[in-house]
């Protein structure tokens, strides 16, 4: 999970796409530490998440196609139609090389976070595991991944995001389960809204995706059997703990405070 993590940190230097691909990376094996799958039924589930990506791929240029013919038939009739190019630097291959060539230093704020972002979610995994928090444990490096970024402001701000998000979350989810009183079909209805506004608000606000995503996991965990109270103590606990290791992370070994110069490391 170290090298990994530190993989996925290290994808800062170059861009926003490339960052999101690491993390998604990070997450897939987050995801799976906790599955329990065994070693014979890989090829099947490595299938299965391979069939997953298609699709979101496959509905993604859906989208995309849909939008060219809604612009197509809106300059046809006239309609004011804005079209974003998509930057050539984007698809940079040669200049990503370089952008990872020439942050390899201390210096670096992105080499930095490649370390910290590494070592934090390596914590996360080792405190789970050793707090004996099977279940749920993996929230806690899930929180590291989902808060930490190169720059210290953002981090500590959506740290503070997590904390009340979650917190809503857990409050929602609770009293939404004893209203519900093990229903299925009106358990099947909330965890579809809470799913819609989770996707709805990611790009939104950070402690509202939070709230959403927190209230799907713990009345997830309710059509599972397992307590709501229950559930939501240990997610708030996890959390908790992952927050302390992220905030920690920055405290023990923050970014350079020197501006750097132009064209130099960041």
């Amino acid at each position: 999970m170290a090298l990994v993590g530190a993989a996925a940190g290290y994808c800062f230097a170059v861009s926003l796409r490339l960052s999101i691909a690491g993390l998604s990376v990070a997450l897939a094996l987050l995801v799976s530490q906790g599955l329990g799958i065994p070693v014979a039924h890989t090829p099947e589930a490595l299938l299965f998440a391979t069939l997953g990506g298609v699709l979101q791929a496959a509905f993604s240029l859906c989208v995309w196609v849909t939008q060219g013919t809604c612009r197509h038939l809106g300059a046809h009739m006239g309609a004011q139609v804005t079209a974003r190019p998509l930057s050539e630097a984007a698809w940079n291959w040669g200049g990503g090389i370089r952008e990872l060539r020439s942050n390899l230093t201390l210096r670096s704020t992105s080499a930095r976070h490649a370390l910290r972002f590494g070592s934090a979610l390596a914590a996360g995994v080792a405190a789970y595991w050793l707090l004996g928090m099977h279940e749920h444990g993996f929230w806690i490096p899930l929180t590291i991944l989902f808060v930490l970024r190169p720059e210290e402001g953002e981090t500590f701000h959506r740290l503070i995001l997590r904390a009340v998000g979650t917190a809503a979350g857990l409050v929602i989810a609770t009293a939404l389960s004893f209203w519900l009183n093990d229903d299925g079909v009106a358990l099947a209805v909330a965890l579809t809204i809470a799913t819609a506004f989770a996707y709805g608000l990611l790009t939104v606000q950070y402690a509202l995706f939070t709230a959403a995503i927190t209230t799907y996991a713990v009345l997830l965990a309710d059509t599972l059997g397992e307590p709501a109270f229950e559930a939501a103590g240990q997610r708030a606990l996890a959390t908790a703990i992952g927050i302390a290791i992220a905030g920690a992370s920055f405290l023990i070994w923050s970014n350079p405070r020197e501006e750097a110069a132009p064209g130099a490391a960041r």
